[in-house]
């Protein structure tokens, strides 16, 4: 597994700083990695749950600052261009400073929401701490929820039989397989013929 190098070393904390590494770059996946490596003995689960919300939180940082970065002015004028007016963008500003930590924390709790909730919420300068509450709560539900799932997930594919490890496996197999022939198939019948 991914972190049998890092449970080999010396430093006792290098497991967790990979999934901390590997959650600021793929957060649900990751999270849910972190679930199964606690399940399987590979980490310890506070520890894991805890680099995962830290991952997770610099990654947020990270999008925040990518909004704080930019311009309100460079956003009026793409719009004009699209046909969003600037009263409607003065609008939408006016709801995010109004609305920041009850959007954070609602956007925690879907896939594809936070990034540009939080590059949003930097653009219209909302201070940190004015939503860092909701923010954070939300984090710590969210990888909770999922941290769980994959603990829950690896725990059961432990305990499953051999024998339905093996269908499973075979499973697979046929269908890699099957996919595999369609796909050459499928080339060959487009491949023009040479007279």
């Amino acid at each position: 597994m991914l972190f049998d190098f890092a449970s080999t070393s010396s430093l006792p904390f290098l497991p967790y700083l990979l999934l901390s590494v590997l959650t600021m770059a793929e957060g649900p996946i990751a999270t849910l990695m972190g679930g199964a490596a606690s399940s399987t003995g590979y980490l310890l689960p506070i520890p894991a749950y805890f680099s995962v919300v830290i991952g997770n939180l610099i990654s947020d940082l990270g999008w925040y600052s990518l909004g704080r970065f930019g311009k309100l002015e460079w956003l009026k004028r793409f719009g004009s261009k699209v046909g969003l007016k600037d009263g409607r963008i003065d609008q939408i500003q006016s709801n995010i400073q109004r609305y920041a930590p009850r959007l954070l924390f609602l956007s925690k709790m879907t896939v594809g929401f936070p990034i540009p909730t939080l590059v949003a919420t930097g653009l219209s300068r909302v201070p940190i701490r004015r939503w860092a509450l909701a923010w954070i709560l939300g984090e710590l539900i969210k990888s909770a929820a999922l941290g769980s799932a994959g603990y829950l997930f690896a725990r059961v594919f432990q305990q499953a039989s051999t024998s339905v490890q093996y269908v499973l496996w075979g499973f697979t197999a046929v269908l890699s397989c099957g996919g595999w022939i369609w796909l050459r198939l499928r080339e060959k019948k487009e491949k023009p013929t040479a007279n």
